[in-house]
């Protein structure tokens, strides 16, 4: 059974960002609250500043990529060692 996950995670049939269920109500709030902002700034902004403003937005987006990808490894290895420390953790009789 182990094997079995272990497979699918390798082939890439698990995901698991995308399994998340969804959005929270303030998820969504800000979420709608930054797509406007970003809207009417590209509207009052040149376009060198909208340049800037779109160079900004892609740099902040592979940035938290890259920071929940490292949390989802920090995760993984927490998760590995509490399993590791309750296996070892077996009272003897």
């Amino acid at each position: 059974m182990e094997q079995d996950i272990l497979d699918r995670l390798y082939y890439g049939k698990i995901v698991p960002w995308e399994n998340r269920r969804g959005n929270t109500p303030e998820m969504d709030s800000l979420s709608g609250q930054v797509d406007q902002d970003i809207q009417w700034l590209k509207k009052v902004l040149g376009d060198e500043e909208r340049n800037v403003l779109g160079r900004l937005l892609e740099n902040a987006s592979e940035l938290e990529r890259l920071q929940v990808c490292e949390g989802f490894k920090d995760g993984f290895r927490l998760w590995i060692q509490l399993v590791v420390a309750g296996l070892g953790s077996e009272k003897q009789p």
